[in-house]
């Protein structure tokens, strides 16, 4: 998921990702407002509030974020807005994952965070039916997945950049809020590369709510990120947030997941097996030195006790790494 629950969105329409056949002229035509006008049954909703919809960034399986704008006040910012599904049946509305996301993200307040609204806005959609949608800042650039496909950094940037995302993990799990979908489409960055944020706060946890102790065990993620706890659906702490960022910086170094199965069933076979050793990154990456490897395999243990205990702990490690003469 990328944008809050993507799966799919980003890479077609945020700009500055290299987009699929046709994705540049797709991006055009929304932009363009005269034909949005035209062409309104393109989205579930026209505005929100004083808000007009131009562009889809993208859908998953919670709902679709969408690109709006205020041209009053020339300001752009995201909606999600959140599956019909989730408002039908009892169970999923039982769970609330937008009044989750807002609960939880919108108390934050760190520049690795992404920014939201702090209520949910209720709006009719173009079949009348009342959708929950969520505002929050609209990031304008690209997610994770992108340097991992183009390796675009150097190894001195992508170490710094790991600091930047361990340090908001990090500042969530000092909070109490364990993740649980950490991944790289779910770290966005702007335009310019200048800024990046944690997105998608729907599956997370927080050991401050009134719900705690069902909601930690509750099922959710992406699979090919789980750590083994979460897999094996056990109660979870900001450890398994850690193997998953683990799977995370083995990608942006390696170039590729640590598990080498051809489908999702086997790479979560071998993620749960220890018989399955997981390679050092510098085995796809010869710049990847050994201390670097130590780091990320560390955070990749099976063993809760062994693994990393805190991202604090972590960041330790990389903070030494970023400072040395790499």
């Amino acid at each position: 998921m990328s944008l809050f629950g993507i799966k799919n969105g980003l890479k077609q329409y945020l700009p500055g990702h290299q987009q699929q056949a046709n994705g540049k002229d797709q991006m055009q035509r929304f932009d363009k407002t005269n034909q949005l006008a035209d062409n309104e049954e393109l989205f579930e909703l026209t505005h929100v509030g004083p808000y007009e919809i131009v562009a889809p960034i993208g859908s998953g399986g919670m709902g679709t974020v969408y690109k709006a704008i205020d041209r009053a006040n020339d300001r752009t910012i995201a909606i999600k807005v959140l599956d019909r599904r989730y408002d039908l049946d009892w169970k999923r509305r039982k769970r609330d994952y937008l009044g989750r996301e807002i609960l939880i993200a919108a108390s934050l307040n760190h520049p690795c965070i992404i920014k939201m609204h702090k209520d949910i806005i209720i709006q009719e959609d173009v079949n009348g039916h009342k959708r929950r949608c969520l505002l929050m800042e609209y990031i304008d650039g690209h997610d994770l997945k992108k340097h991992i496909t183009d390796r675009d950094l150097t190894l001195k940037q992508m170490i710094d950049l790991s600091i930047k995302l361990c340090e908001g993990l990090d500042f969530l799990h000092q909070h109490g809020i364990v993740h649980r979908d950490v991944k790289p489409s779910n770290f966005l960055f702007s335009r310019d590369g200048s800024t990046v944020k944690i997105v998608d706060f729907g599956l997370s946890k927080s050991n401050a709510s009134w719900r705690t102790r069902w909601m930690m065990k509750e099922s959710g993620g992406t699979r090919l990120y789980m750590s083994p706890e979460q897999l094996r659906k056990r109660s979870l702490d900001q450890r398994s947030d850690i193997f998953s960022f683990g799977i995370t910086l083995y990608e942006l170094f390696a170039g590729q997941h640590p598990c080498e199965g051809p489908d999702t069933k086997n790479i979560v076979r071998q993620i749960l097996s220890s018989n399955y050793k997981f390679k050092p990154p510098s085995a796809h990456n010869s710049e990847v030195v050994p201390i670097l490897d130590k780091i990320i395999l560390k955070a990749l243990r099976r063993k809760l006790e062994r693994r990393y205990q805190s991202c604090t702990e972590m960041l330790l490690d990389l903070s030494r790494l970023g400072g040395s003469r790499i």
